[in-house]
């Protein structure tokens, strides 16, 4: 088989795609050994490479990954070097056979990913409906041009003379090389306020950020949201971005491997003064200084993602510093003391926080978690995604200032612990530190709403549970574990023990009570699925029987 002639239109820096997998040519010529001409590409999958652009001991180019690297050859019908911008759309939005056969509801169904994240997919359906019903494509308002091979802009003006009244665009995991191109594409677009580019790999931004204006402004001017998920940007060019986003309001720039949150860029000018949601997930970061010296002072941010980097100590931040944040993830990091989750107490705005898999939570039941964060940073209103009412934090606050008492004799030394253990005194009473009570009473009260209850987990359809009269004919559990819980617990929480204690989601269970007669004998059994009623509700006392069954 002859081998096919690279054309001259294919250039270095270009993006192709094989099959479905997308990679970066950096390298064309020959190879050592070998006849004809090559293409050295980086895949954006480094388990797709074989190595970091050396073969033969000899370098040809250079790799972010040790196994991204490969040679390939050319051919026309495998390598697919893109398509433009206005090309998709008229594949995709614009149906030759419109008004042809009939339109099918169960097969109009696709699927996208939020943020980046694949673990996030949204089912949609309705899109070949809009193709169906709309002879042209100018009045849509979002637009999904996501895995469609777009490389470029097309001829100047091409996008602009279709007058399209696009808002939201998604561009991501497209052939696109550099920030010109998407200059070139959105400057066409007056409308767009949304624009994601995650999974895309652009070449870093030009040495003159000016250069991506058209005209006399940024094309990127109005937008509020950009999505740069894995898209391999720095966050010294997420700074050198910042003058012409400056309307962005959700940032979201997971999993790039970004280590500081410093740059050359002079940061003592006011930067990302519209900034509402930084997501920042899946990243390298460790330093907390860096947090707090460089997001501290955005004065509109309110969600920040955080999860999964490598934050082992959390410090405290000033009176004057994230004023206005309100949701804090800082799930699956290394936070191994409670010095760092007692400074999170700082951040006076919070009241939405998830920091579950951290070494500090380590072996812990999800109740002692919830016990421990709520008594240590006060305002939450949500945990780990579970919402508490009054009564249940009132009650979890109470019961973390009774185990404070272990901790010193006086209340200065336990104090010194437990930095809100003042704080808790003055709004539930001082714990007796001669006794186990409560000043006011409390520990009897408490004592009063524990209770033992089996947790018990059955091999049996809810239709002949509900059936049983006698608990003789009830089978053998499959497993039961015993545990005291709060009777001011909802269900919905409960749903949480049940899930850690009998392993089966909290989506798939159907939960009953099991009331045994007096005489040991009769049993009544009551379906307690109400996620909003609380275990008091249902009358549980001691030595009852909660029965889950799997859904699956």
């Amino acid at each position: 088989m002859s081998l096919q002639k690279i054309p001259e239109t294919v250039k270095v820096g270009d993006r192709i795609q094989v099959k479905l997998d997308r990679a970066t040519i950096r390298y064309i010529g020959t190879v050592a050994k070998s006849s004809g001409e090559w293409l050295g590409v980086e895949w954006d999958d480094p388990a797709r490479g074989k190595h970091d652009g050396s073969h033969g001991g000899i370098r040809y180019f250079e790799c972010s990954s040790p196994t991204a690297g490969s040679f390939i050859r050319y051919h026309p019908e495998k390598v697919i070097t893109g398509t433009t911008f206005m090309e998709a759309m008229k594949d995709k939005y614009l149906d030759p056979t419109t008004g042809k056969g009939a339109y099918v509801h169960e097969e109009d169904v696709g699927f996208i990913y939020l943020g980046g994240n694949k673990s996030i997919e949204v089912e949609t359906v309705g899109f070949d409906k809009i193709q169906r019903t709309q002879s042209e494509f100018n009045n849509l308002t979002v637009v999904g041009l996501a895995e469609l091979c777009i490389s470029a802009a097309g001829e100047p003006g091409d996008i602009n003379k279709y007058k399209l009244a696009i808002e939201d665009v998604d561009l991501s995991r497209n052939l696109i090389k550099d920030w010109d191109t998407i200059a070139d594409i959105i400057s066409q677009l007056s409308e767009l306020r949304l624009l994601r580019l995650n999974n895309s790999r652009l070449a870093p931004l030009p040495t003159d950020i000016h250069s991506l204006y058209r005209g006399s402004q940024s094309p990127f001017a109005n937008l509020t949201t950009l999505g740069l998920n894995n898209s391999g940007i720095s966050w010294e060019d997420i700074l050198r971005l910042e003058p012409l986003i400056a309307s962005i309001e959700d940032l979201q720039v997971g999993n790039n491997k970004i280590t500081s949150l410093s740059g050359k860029e002079n940061t003592q000018k006011p930067i990302f003064q519209k900034l509402k949601w930084l997501n920042l997930e899946l990243n390298e970061l460790e330093d907390w200084d860096e947090v707090i010296t460089n997001l501290g002072n955005l004065p509109s941010l309110e969600i920040l993602f955080l999860n999964e980097n490598k934050f082992s100590n959390i410090k405290p931040c000033s009176s004057e510093q994230f004023m206005k944040l309100d949701f804090l993830r800082i799930d699956s990091n290394l936070m191994n003391n409670w010095e760092s989750v007692n400074s999170l107490n700082s951040f006076h705005s919070l009241t939405r926080l998830r920091c579950n898999r951290n070494p500090i939570f380590n072996d812990m039941d999800v109740e002692d978690v919830f016990f421990q964060v709520v008594g240590r940073v006060g305002g939450l209103a949500m945990i780990n995604g579970n919402t508490m009412t009054g009564r249940e934090k009132s009650d979890m606050e109470r019961f973390y200032l009774k185990n404070c008492v272990k901790d010193g004799k006086t209340h200065d030394e336990i104090a010194a612990i437990h930095p809100r253990y003042k704080e808790l005194c003055e709004i539930h009473g001082e714990p007796d530190l001669g006794g186990k009570a409560f000043a006011d009473g409390f520990g009897k009260k408490l004592k009063d709403r524990l209770v033992g209850v089996k947790f018990s987990r059955y091999s049996i359809s809810s239709e002949e549970l509900l059936a049983i009269t006698d608990q003789k004919v009830l089978p053998a559990p499959v497993k039961s574990i015993e545990k005291r819980v709060l009777l001011t617990m909802l269900v919905r929480n409960a749903r949480r023990v049940i899930q850690k204690l009998l392993q089966i989601p909290a989506e798939r269970q159907s939960i009953f009570l099991l009331h045994n007669d007096y005489d040991g004998k009769g049993a009544m059994v009551m379906d307690i699925s109400d996620d909003m009623r609380d275990l008091k509700f249902y009358g549980i006392s001691e030595g009852d029987e909660i029965i889950v069954l799997d859904n699956a």
